[in-house]
């Protein structure tokens, strides 16, 4: 394999752009520099929760006059924090400028409980927190036993970063502003079970025209709703400096996805491995490979476009250290977890038969989630070769049945050549131009790892191999050339069939959380309305980014349940000129 150097990747041209003396700066009307702010907030489903129920949010990026879609950054970071500011759950999501949603798993393992939901970006950790997305919501774990919880009005209000504020039902408006209505209408007053429903919602101005809003919208049982919870703000410090990032900010944006940072290291000499060139591939049936050189302290930076789930990633040199390397990653989350000073959890005996009433409906649902169809989105990115389609596609079931790679690559890829480099075994691949000639190693993958021991690849057993790609021509990656690819696939497609090297650092790794649709039975038919499948959803419906234009209402249709109750439809989020609106409507259901 060989590399040729002729620029800095432009990879790390993205570190340095932000690393040197050039930062991210608007001037505001003093001409005073300042640097560029993202301003996130967020709403959900409901404000109680079951544990072992899925949390569903929505998050504007807003920079207090609306909501925006020229953000920077493409990731966002959710905390999930109990009263000491301990985190109970840490998760990404995917944002595209406007629209950041995610369903989230509260564990059964929560204690019952208050607990505040905080968002953030990379970019944002280099400022203070009142930038930040917060909410709260209670967590009622019926399983554990229920010994901190007060049953009277808590005596401590929100304090710290955060405070109480008055807030006018229905309406979310700055001080001093005309009120802009947001109105829901309902086609009946009263519905019955596995009944459509008809919403028409229309924003109005203080002048009597109809406004553009980008809105949540969440059907709830009523008692699942808690409007003293949420009316939250942050203490903005006003004689705060703003932070000097023109030097060195530890917290890059990420403009493409999310960033991994991190140092390698000689494990004989913990010494940073420094300008060498490395590699961060993904374990799998499609090659995900990156390239590049580290900095003078051993650092590196990758970008992980459309990365969702859980995946084991493997960071390593291009040439084997014989001493073997280590990785310390950076902690993309942030790092305090001071005491955020919400509320106590307080519990209204009153209701403690709702309660229990949404604890066994949300039993039933779970027994019967398996018969609720797929919700995964359709807009989940497909996954491709880093190369591209190959030149050649060989399938080893095909052939005859040979021993191991070694017999594979003499008996049925002529396009391949084992030839002897420094003593050791190596492949190299026969040009497509009859007028170039490769004399050096090609990129070899196994299931989408660079391998640098061949001799143990090609002991592999040809009953694990599934297939074998060829690019049997020069492939261009940043400043690195490489003289052919050829990237061998197993059956399992987990890198299982070769060793692991103390060069490897592999790890699991999380991306940002798979987005789902919300699951919402249509009764409309016979069949449907007949079905004997249980329907105790405790929340009816959620859309996290209805929109309504200037010239028409938004219009919203679902069902309603098996179970006969009192609902609440929340709609809020922001006008086309920033305001934040919100309003309710009672659904009755019988």
């Amino acid at each position: 394999m060989k590399t040729l150097r002729k620029s800095l990747p432009a990879l790390f041209l993205f570190s340095m752009f932000f690393h040197g003396q050039v930062s991210c700066h608007t001037a505001d009307s003093t001409g005073q520099k300042y640097s560029f702010r993202e301003k996130l907030y967020m709403t959900t489903d409901r404000d109680i929760y079951i544990a072992g129920e899925k949390m569903l949010l929505r998050i504007f990026n807003t920079d207090g006059s609306g909501p925006s879609s020229g953000a920077l950054s493409k990731v966002i970071y959710l905390d999930v924090l109990d009263k000491p500011g301990n985190p109970a759950i840490q998760v990404k999501i995917n944002y595209d400028g406007r629209l950041g949603s995610a369903a989230v798993n509260l564990p059964d393992t929560l204690s019952t409980g208050n607990y505040l939901i905080r968002a953030y970006t990379s970019w944002m950790q280099n400022f203070p927190e009142d930038l930040f997305g917060y909410r709260v919501i209670s967590v009622i774990n019926p399983f554990k036993e229920l010994s901190n919880i007060t049953d009277s009005p808590p005596d401590d209000t929100i304090s710290n970063k955060l405070s109480s504020r008055d807030v006018e039902p229905g309406l979310f408006n700055n001080p001093g502003d005309k009120a802009t209505e947001l109105k829901i209408l309902t086609d009946k007053d009263i519905y019955g079970k596995r009944e459509k429903v008809r919403l028409d919602l229309s924003v109005t101005c203080p002048e009597g025209k109809s406004e553009q809003a980008d809105l949540s919208v969440s059907v709830i049982k009523s008692f699942l709703s808690d409007n003293d919870l949420n009316c939250l703000t942050c203490n903005a410090d006003k004689d705060r400096k703003n932070p000097d990032l023109s030097g060195n900010p530890r917290h890059l944006p990420e403009p493409e996805g999310l960033l991994i940072k991190g140092t390698i290291y000689n494990k004989s000499t913990d010494e940073p491995l420094k300008d060498t060139d490395i590699s961060l591939s993904m374990v799998g049936k499609k090659a995900r490979c990156q390239f590049m050189k580290t900095n003078s302290e051993g650092g590196f930076i990758f970008v992980l476009k459309d990365f969702t789930g859980l995946k084991e990633i493997v960071i390593q040199p291009l040439e084997p250290v014989p001493a073997g390397t280590y990785v310390e990653l950076q902690n993309q989350f942030l790092e305090t977890y001071t005491s955020t000073g919400i509320p106590s959890f307080r519990f209204d005996s009153v209701s403690a038969g709702l309660i229990n009433n949404a604890v066994i409906a949300m039993q039933i649902n779970k027994i019967y989630e398996s018969e609720i169809p797929g919700k995964r989105s359709d807009t989940i990115a497909a996954v491709h070769n880093f190369f591209g389609n190959p030149v050649r596609t060989i399938r080893i079931s095909d052939f005859i049945e040979l021993s191991d790679i070694r017999e594979v690559v003499k008996e049925i890829i002529p396009e391949v050549v084992l030839f002897r480099k420094d003593r050791q075994p190596a492949l190299k691949v026969i040009s497509s131009n009859p007028y170039q000639i490769f004399n050096n190693q090609a990129l070899v993958l196994l299931d989408g790892v660079p391998v640098n021991d061949i001799d143990k690849l090609l002991s592999i057993s040809a009953r694990e191999l599934e297939s074998v790609e060829i690019i049997n021509s020069r492939y261009f990656y940043a400043d690195y050339v490489f003289e052919g690819i050829i990237s061998f696939i197993t059956k399992k497609g987990k890198l299982s069939s070769l060793e692991e090297t103390n060069s490897f650092f592999r790890q699991v790794f999380e991306g940002c959380l798979e987005r789902e649709d919300f699951y919402s039975p249509a009764y409309d038919s016979d069949s449907a309305m007949l079905s004997r499948i249980p329907d105790f959803r405790n929340t009816l419906f959620w859309k996290s980014d209805v929109i309504v234009t200037d010239d028409e209402t938004a219009e919203i249709e679902f069902y309603t349940s098996d179970e006969a109750a009192e609902y609440i439809i929340v709609a809020e989020g922001f006008t086309s000129e920033g305001k934040r609106i919100r309003s309710t409507l009672p659904l009755i259901v019988k």
